[in-house]
């Protein structure tokens, strides 16, 4: 996307094409359809995008009738042939084709005395027209229907209906006068018309001097008119010629879109802002003195008009300067002239007031003593305050007063912040402050603001120092300065909270937990943890402390433990009855005391029921303890319960029993040990198996 920087697509692609466009000249040019006249009022610009036709004209803008535009140099253009219909536009100073390295294409409308006017890059035509509108002012466009596109480029020419000419300024003693600042020469049509320039000032006075010939392009000059309306006071232009006079003070402007945009409102926010600000101290308009002569005097605008010529003057010069000829100059240096210039004083608020001075200046020697005077007083507030300077005794021809400045500058308040001491646990005090220095017996009372003061302590406010800053004192008579303070925070005092270690046996609920505190009190609560459960196994497990809505700064925390101990099984052996001859029972155990859904599993060693019987046989009746014990399990201690085992008298048989039939008898293990017997005589005492019953043999 190429960008053009305008002014110039402003004036170049700003200036249309004239009905009669004849050769190189000065033209005006006016719209056909809205008949307003393209003024160019600024030489800036954002540019041009020439892909998009979107251009930024705002520096050009469209107003009639013809009165608006007879006496403004914005409105005359040079157009300049560059071969073909390609032409350069010169304006206000700025050259087009200098200014965007291109020319504007000027193509007649068939068939009609106007013109198209548009710019070309990178293929596309940019052309102008005057916005849609009834209004007397408008805005140039780059894209609209046909019948606004086109333009008429009218000659400018002194003698006939296009024509430029000077509007009066001032009118004193029935004379007319006005200034300018144009990029053309000119001359005047009327001989009854003269431009002048100011060569010199001196005291109230500024001297000019006759421009006679050709007025060269961007000279700034006033002119002598010819008659109230810019009808008779018309110009003769040139593009080039004449001679600047040599040490010529007046300096002009070409543009103030200020002032435009206060007599043609239309979307004041497109506008650009281009202006020469006024500046009182060193700029003088040509007006009409209090004395009612033609001179330079102090305005109340802020800016510079366009193409008027100002006086640049020295800081300190007279708001009034009579205009003077060289000759009436010399003159007035002959008289008796002096200058009373009071001295500029400074003193500051509430002080004693200085001594009033002056300094004489002129060609006369001063005869008598000026008056000094000034409304200020000792207790006057801040400000500047005129010192005025009266004619008192002098009495000299000629006596010009200057005015002096009594500055009342602001004392200075000293304000220091106090410094306080607090513990880590205490508030914030209401930090507060001392103020030294009033003048006159004032108090804070006089503050338009009073100070503010800060310290930027963290929220758990950790020991350490921390300052004190004060600021933001305003008072209308008082400059401060500012002295910060301190604020030492010391550690709290510390607390200790402790849980209280606690014990259960496994299975068992967790206990409530407490703790203590020791080393002082807190409000809130702390919050005790612990991981165990009722399915925990056997073991210590820590009861951590948490702060919970306990907030006190130098808290320490101690854990207890929580202690699982475990859990008791009872091992009930079982009781038995059996003959002496009955095998052994094998002994059971019954336990019982089982938690948290565990079951025989759990136990690592299983406890063992035994009982301890005579070594003699066959066993002795009677009942004999059965013991239990050898249990083991991780979580479980064992409580054992003893039986009993009780023996009976068995059915026995002597060694010498005999049977009618004979038997045959086995060992325990069913070893046959004797076959078809019917005496046991021979038998070794104990225990044998007959005819299927066991036989206890004595």
């Amino acid at each position: 996307m190429k960008r053009f920087f305008l002014f110039t697509l402003l004036a170049a692609l700003g200036l249309p094409a004239v009905a009669q466009l004849n050769g190189n000249g000065f033209y005006r040019v006016q719209n056909q359809r809205t008949e307003r006249y393209i003024i160019l009022v600024d030489n800036k610009s954002k540019g041009i995008t020439a892909q998009t036709t979107d251009a930024d004209l705002d520096a050009l803008r469209t107003v009639s009738p013809f009165s608006t535009v007879e006496s403004d140099p914005g409105s005359i253009y040079y157009i300049q042939n560059a071969g073909g219909n390609q032409y350069n536009l010169l304006s206000q100073g700025a050259d087009a084709h200098a200014f965007v390295g291109r020319y504007l294409t000027i193509a007649q409308v068939s068939g009609s005395t106007a013109y198209h006017a548009y710019g070309e890059a990178m293929g596309q035509k940019v052309y102008l027209y005057d916005q849609e509108t009834t209004r007397a002012d408008g805005l140039i466009q780059t894209s609209g229907l046909d019948t606004y596109r086109r333009w008429l480029i009218l000659p400018v020419s002194s003698t006939g209906d296009n024509y430029i000419g000077l509007k009066p300024d001032v009118t004193v003693n029935g004379r007319y006068y006005s200034s300018i600042f144009a990029s053309f020469a000119f001359t005047m049509a009327s001989s009854a018309m003269k431009a002048y320039a100011v060569t010199k000032l001196d005291g109230d006075i500024a001297v000019y001097q006759e421009v006679t010939g050709q007025v060269a392009p961007a000279t700034a000059v006033f002119v002598l008119c010819a008659g109230a309306t810019p009808s008779d006071n018309r110009l003769n232009l040139f593009l080039s010629g004449g001679t600047s006079p040599s040490g010529n003070m007046l300096r002009g402007v070409y543009f103030n879109t200020d002032e435009f945009q206060s007599k043609y409102p239309i979307k004041p926010n497109l506008y650009h802002y281009n202006v020469t600000p006024y500046d009182p101290a060193t700029m003088r308009l040509l007006g009409t003195t209090s004395q009612g002569k033609l001179g330079y005097v102090k305005s109340n605008v802020t800016t510079v008009p366009k193409n008027k010529a100002y006086l640049v003057v020295p800081a300190g010069t007279p708001d009034e300067l009579t205009l003077m000829s060289q000759e009436e100059y010399d003159a007035y240096v002959a008289a008796d002239a002096v200058t009373i210039t009071a001295d500029n004083k400074t003193k500051t608020y509430g002080d004693a007031m200085p001594q009033l001075t002056y300094t004489v200046s002129g060609t006369g020697t001063l005869k008598g003593q000026p008056q000094l005077s000034t409304s200020a007083t000792a207790s006057s507030p801040v400000g500047q305050y005129p010192i005025t300077v009266g004619q008192g005794t002098v009495s000299n021809h000629q006596f010009t007063p200057v005015n002096g400045t009594l500055t009342v500058n602001k004392a200075v308040l000293g304000v220091t912040a106090r410094s306080y001491t607090i513990k880590q646990v205490d508030a914030l005090p209401d930090f507060a402050y001392d103020i030294t220095g009033f003048k006159l017996g004032e108090t804070a009372s006089v503050l338009a603001a009073q100070p503010q003061v800060a310290c930027n302590v963290p929220v758990d406010k950790a020991p350490g120092n921390y300052a004190i800053t004060v600021y933001g004192a305003q008072a209308q008579n008082y400059d401060f300065t500012y002295t910060a303070g301190t604020l030492t925070i010391l550690p709290a005092d510390p607390i200790t909270i402790t849980a209280t270690s606690q014990q259960r046996l496994y299975g068992d609920e967790n206990p409530q937990f407490t703790y203590t505190i020791s080393g002082g009190s807190v409000t809130g609560n702390p919050v005790l943890r612990c991981d165990a459960t009722k399915q925990s196994p056997v073991g210590e497990y820590a009861i951590t402390v948490e702060a919970g809505t306990v907030n006190y700064p130098n808290l320490t925390l101690v854990p207890g433990k929580l202690t699982v101990s475990k859990a008791t099984l009872t091992a009930t052996a079982q009781s038995y009855s059996i003959t002496q001859e009955d095998d052994m029972p094998a002994f059971e155990v019954l336990i019982t005391g089982f938690r948290n859904g565990d079951d025989a599993s759990c136990i690592t060693t299983m406890p063992v029921a035994y009982t301890a019987l005579p070594t003699t046989w066959p066993i002795p009746v009677g009942t004999y303890p059965i013991m239990v014990d050898g249990g083991e399990a991780q979580n479980y201690l064992f409580s054992y319960v003893s039986g009993q085992l009780t023996v009976n008298i068995g059915s026995s048989i002597s060694s010498i029993a005999t049977f009618q039939t004979p038997v045959d008898v086995y060992s325990l293990t069913g070893r046959l040990l004797l076959r078809q017997v019917q005496s046991l005589g021979n038998l070794p005492s104990g225990i044998y198996i007959i005819q299927g019953r066991k036989v206890v043999v004595r």
